[in-house]
């Protein structure tokens, strides 16, 4: 009698178990169903005014404020120019640079293909290694800011590079 009333409880454990695993799936499933239904409109409004902000950034001269937080070393210049939807070019402080780029998104970017010219630079002191975190920099670019006077380079959220607008002449 006593194993029939073991036998007995846990059948209704496993039975209120399997019950209960069933209803927490329905509620997710539910849940999941209303994130498809979520109206896409405004995401869709975001990225084409992305698109049409970018066409500001794009054949602008942006040169580098900050590196990591860090002004360049002096006697440097750093600068990019984005063109023709995906491709960039400028300056690494010594050597030039072009690669391609691809926007994702409202403000993903990245940068690829980065190649530069290969002239050494010892003077100032320091520029080839700012030259080389500076490509390293552009090429793991994930994400992008922009204002009318300010464009920032992100990756991972953290800003790594920062460049003001070059005023046309």
């Amino acid at each position: 009698m006593r194993i029939q009333h073991l036998i007995s409880t846990a059948l209704t454990t496993t039975i209120l178990s399997a019950a209960i695993f069933t209803t927490a799936g329905c509620e997710n499933a539910d849940r999941d169903q209303e994130l498809i239904r979520i109206d896409a409109a405004p995401h869709a409004n975001l990225v084409n005014q992305a698109k049409e902000d970018w066409s500001w950034i794009e054949g602008t001269t942006w040169i580098a404020t900050s590196i990591e937080g860090q002004k360049p070393i002096e006697g440097t210049t750093l600068w990019i120019r984005f063109e023709g939807n995906t491709w960039m070019s400028g300056s690494s402080g010594c050597n030039q640079l072009s690669g391609s780029y691809e926007r994702r998104g409202i403000d993903g970017l990245q940068i690829s293909k980065v190649a530069s010219t290969r002239k050494h630079c010892p003077q100032p002191k320091g520029t080839m290694q700012q030259e080389s975190r500076f490509l390293h920099l552009l090429s793991n670019t994930d994400a992008y800011h922009a204002e009318p006077e300010t464009l920032t380079l992100s990756t991972n959220a953290v800003t790594m590079l920062t460049f003001k607008k070059v005023e046309d002449e």
